[in-house]
């Protein structure tokens, strides 16, 4: 303010006003920029493109069909799967109380924008001895209270931000939840796949051993073999045998942890009959700035830091005056039946202005406290985002070098399976020794392997693209579920 403007107060009987109230002024400027985010926070900067090379993918901001992901899989079986798990599954229920109680939270700080109105009603007897005499006095009340804090800093209006903040953050947490849900639901489905489809590989290759070593068993009994071909072949079968067993044990785990996340009991019996899907290669990747925006994880993050952020500004303005007024209005008799009989009625209106003065250095510790949550929580924020890129980056590389993985294991099971039979009928011929038999048979089951293999862990960075990329559900996937937030809200 110019002193040519406080002039004009000097000599008017506002004056004395102004001089009062110019503290308050001051306080309200002094507390009205407490945010401890820094602008590296609020605007990261980002490249334009991905680092990775992308010259399979399609990048576009642009995504029709990004949350349609799940039908990608084209499995009518897995999609109930993924309902079933989204309405029963603990964890997500759990998450669900958690936005419902943040809900409830806003709603008590909300009403601090209204006063507070209560009733009280008493009766008291009261007797006193004066050396010989006793005498009783009886006093019935009955009043309306009300009292109203006045939010003169904004203090009041800072704590409904931090819980709006919170509600929102828990909101985003539940999304995130519900799609990181969805994306461990396929994982696991394929991964019980790989592990039924090893098996059955694991069985077919126990069956023809037998049948090898019975051949070889004539071949001994005429003497056109060896004996160590016999015993070397058994191991085989043998050791065919025990890999069954073990892989059985396997797909029983693999059931077990899909039945968990459905919300069932882990029976181990859950089936799949269907295979691995034949999925696109081209695949529709965000832009990296876009990624603050899909990923619910990190906006649940940001919202976290904004309410941490609000509560900074609610202890600092803890160290200035605090303005409440109550007010009564009752009747006082010595009756209750005597209450509003007639008699004049008494109220009151107090105003109570109070302020610190000395508390140890209490509040400016607390407000220290809030600021270095605030920062603590920006370190943990960007350290998330920089992570959620990295991760980006290592799933697209790595889906890269899975598909050229993939290329040269289908070509090597088409050689493993001529060399495994060309030696096998080139031994009964004597050309070659049961040795060769056995590598060729290795690298036969090692190709059959690594290629079931490989198939499922594209799938399964598939499943993990999307969730990094924060791709949202199809939107008739929950067609007949309810929102099981909005279920706990109502």
């Amino acid at each position: 303010m110019t002193i040519a403007c406080f002039n004009q107060f000097k000599n008017k009987p506002s004056y004395a006003l102004f001089i009062t109230i110019l503290p308050f002024v001051f306080f309200t400027q002094s507390c009205s920029n407490t945010s401890a985010i820094s602008e590296e926070s609020r605007n990261i900067a980002l490249p334009e493109q991905w680092q990775t090379n992308t010259s399979n993918v399609h990048i576009s901001s642009k995504t029709p069909h990004f949350d349609q992901w799940v039908t990608e899989f084209e499995d009518n079986k897995l999609v109930s799967a993924i309902k079933v798990a989204l309405e029963n599954n603990n964890d997500l229920q759990s998450q669900a109380i958690t936005v419902a109680l943040a809900e409830e939270r806003l709603v008590v700080s909300n009403a601090s924008d209204f006063p507070e109105l209560s009733l009280s009603a008493n009766n008291t007897r009261r007797k006193t001895l004066t050396q010989n005499t006793e005498t009783y006095q009886t006093t019935a009340n009955l009043r309306l209270n009300l009292s109203y804090e006045v939010d003169i800093w904004g203090q009041l209006s800072d704590k409904q931000q931090q819980q709006q903040l919170a509600y929102a953050s828990a909101k985003s947490q539940y999304e995130h939840q519900k799609l990181t849900l969805v994306t461990n639901v396929i994982k696991r489905w394929y991964s019980l796949i790989e592990a039924k489809k090893l098996l059955s590989l694991y069985q077919e290759r126990a069956q023809n051993l037998n049948k090898n070593l019975e051949m070889i068993k004539s071949s001994y009994r005429l003497g056109l073999g060896e004996a160590l071909d016999v015993y070397l072949t058994k191991n085989s079968v043998n050791r065919e045998l025990e890999r069954v067993v073990e892989q059985k044990q396997k797909v029983k785990e693999a059931a077990r942890s899909l039945e968990l996340l459905l919300g069932d009991y882990p029976k181990g019996i859950f089936d799949v009959e269907s295979g691995f899907p034949k999925m696109n290669i081209d695949f529709h990747i965000e832009k990296p700035a876009e990624l603050l925006t899909r990923r619910n994880d990190i906006a649940s993050s940001w919202f976290e830091l904004l309410a941490l952020d609000a509560g900074l500004a609610v202890a600092h303005k803890q160290r200035f005056p605090k303005l409440s007024l109550s007010g009564t209005y009752g009747d006082t008799d010595s009756k209750l039946s005597d209450l509003f009989n007639g008699n004049p009625l008494t109220w009151s209106l107090i105003g109570n202005l109070t302020t610190p003065i000395f508390n140890g250095g209490a509040l400016a510790s607390l407000e220290e406290q809030a600021r270095l949550e605030v920062v603590k929580k920006e370190q943990q924020y960007l350290s998330q985002v920089f992570s959620a890129f990295e991760q980006v980056e290592n799933l697209m590389s790595n889906r890269e070098s899975l598909i050229e993985r993939l290329n040269y294991s289908k070509q090597a099971q088409v050689n493993a399976l001529e060399a495994q039979e060309l030696s096998f009928n080139q031994y009964m011929r004597g050309l070659v020794t049961y040795t060769t038999v056995l590598e060729s048979e290795r690298r036969a089951f090692d190709a059959q392997t690594t290629l079931i293999q490989l198939t499922n862990q594209l799938l399964q960075n598939r499943a993990d693209s999307y969730l990094a990329l924060g791709g949202g559900l199809q939107s008739t996937l929950l067609a007949n579920q309810n929102n099981r937030s909005n279920v706990q809200e109502q």
